[in-house]
């Protein structure tokens, strides 16, 4: 299998992850948020959640974040101060030392906040990707993970102090650095980016229940959405397939030993290195067994010459050449068959795809990107924010109505977001003085807690510093 949808698979998962110490029988992540009534802020974007041209300068981001490492080795990898911030990533936040942790990351982290803040990422590996295609490495990329986790640190101390507009400064921070991911030619990058957004999150829910925190509605209301796009990632999938089929010419006969190093070539792609493989398995067998099919093999000419090669060129072929090169005009074919829905809504994307998998045959070269992974990955995401900004709108209700939750949605006077998995209104309800809010999962998803998000809400009738929990897959 490619190497690019298994890291987008690993990726998918990563960014959700359950609790191993929790019981799979519930499938409900309930994250419960006890919070104050609070008004929009004057001007009402006093707060936002990106940084804004005022902020910006020229320069490239990607490089810049990449400094933060240079002479911050030990804080980042050195093993004693890894598990340091596994355990402040993991406590609570009550029990975080932040005093101790005010200028936490120092130099490091000043230099993520300025890197946020410049406005013109380039990757720089186009190049890279046109000749090595899907073996490229991306070693900055996983980087970013690590710097992502450190601001959270910092984020969350923020957070226990008080200091709300150093906490958004962060927030500004990583979820910049969230949209520069976005701009990565893959889909890897994109998915990392929607991974440091996902972990923005956390903290931002603990803020969200502090005294005196600002209301956010508006600021998140003001976010890109999708926040992390991954547009640039499906150009770059069509980036790599170019030089995978490198030497297969199209123009005129190869020889045989031509054709022996393109399927050598291919074999390394498609099965795992340095594994056995079964009688059967194979470029080679796969291309004997239509070989010696003269309907395939003739099937195949005839499809060639119909997307544009020459007649009698084709007939000169190698059969086995033939076979390869319809193959790829496949592959091409499948390709674009998926991306083309990559903009649609999430549902949409769900049937269409579902549709295409039940209309293919076999293919040599399943090359097509696992678009429905990546799409609810972005979902997710969104979801997620369009729940923080409902539970915002419930503050901004409250604060008007003497504290008191409204019955239904559509007695809130701002404009409400839809789940992005339905394009309907959220799941609502009060039960006393708790309101419960509730995304709805994709198809297929409904047993699985990463999809089934509860926030459950309370509303503080005093000052009391709240608690923020969450509890996966209890009732």
């Amino acid at each position: 299998m490619c190497r690019t949808l298994l890291c987008c698979t690993a990726l998918t998962v990563f960014l959700w992850p359950c609790r191993a110490d929790q019981p799979a029988s519930n499938p409900e992540t309930l994250i419960r948020l006890s919070v104050a009534p609070a008004p929009a802020p004057k001007p009402a974007l006093r707060y936002l959640l990106l940084p804004d041209l005022r902020e910006m300068n020229p320069g490239n981001p990607i490089h810049n974040y990449l400094k933060c490492f240079m002479e911050q080795q030990k804080f980042f990898f050195d093993k004693e101060a890894f598990q340091r911030r596994d355990k402040l990533l993991a406590m609570p936040l009550k029990e975080l030392p932040a005093q101790e942790l005010q200028d936490y990351g120092g130099f490091a982290l000043r230099q993520a906040d300025w890197a946020a803040r410049l406005d013109q990422p380039d990757w720089q590996i186009l190049l890279k990707m046109k000749a090595e295609g899907i073996d490229v490495l991306l070693p900055d990329v996983q980087q970013l993970r690590s710097l992502a986790n450190a601001l959270k640190v910092r984020f969350r101390a923020e957070v226990a102090l008080g200091r709300f507009d150093d906490a958004i400064r962060t927030a500004k921070t990583m979820f910049a650095m969230s949209r520069h991911l976005g701009e990565h030619p893959t889909f890897i990058g994109n998915l990392v980016g929607i991974a440091v957004a996902t972990v923005t999150i956390g903290p931002l829910e603990e803020m969200l229940e502090q005294p005196g925190c600002p209301n956010l509605y508006w600021a998140l209301t003001r976010l890109p959405s999708p926040l992390v796009s991954v547009e640039r990632g499906s150009e770059g999938e069509r980036v790599w397939i170019q030089p995978t089929f490198r030497d297969l010419d199209e123009n005129t006969p190869m020889s045989a030993e031509q054709l022996k190093k393109f399927i050598v070539h291919i074999d390394r792609l498609l099965f795992t290195e340095g594994k056995p493989k079964k009688q059967g398995d194979g470029v080679q067998a796969w291309l004997d067994a239509r070989i010696k099919d003269e309907a395939k093999l003739s099937a195949a000419r005839h499809r060639l010459v119909e997307a544009g090669l020459v007649e009698e060129r084709v007939q000169r072929f190698p059969a086995e050449q033939v076979i390869l090169l319809d193959e790829k005009r496949e592959c091409e074919a499948r390709h674009d068959d998926v991306m083309k829905i990559l903009n649609l809504p999430v549902w949409q994307v769900d049937l269409l795809a579902a549709e295409l998998k039940k209309r293919e045959e076999p293919a040599l070269f399943d090359f097509a990107p696992a678009i429905t992974k990546v799409r609810r990955a972005q979902a997710r995401l969104d979801q997620r924010i369009a729940l923080l900004r409902h539970v915002e709108a419930l503050r901004l209700y409250a604060a008007e109505h003497h504290g008191a939750l409204p019955g239904k949605l559509s007695e809130i006077s701002v404009p409400l977001p839809d789940d992005p998995f339905t394009g309907k209104p959220f799941r609502y309800e009060v039960t006393g003085n708790i309101a419960h809010l509730r995304g709805s999962p994709p198809p297929g998803e409904e047993k699985n807690p990463i999809f089934n998000v509860h926030y459950e809400i309370t509303l503080q009738k005093a000052e009391v510093r709240g608690q923020r929990s969450e509890v996966r897959n209890q009732p």
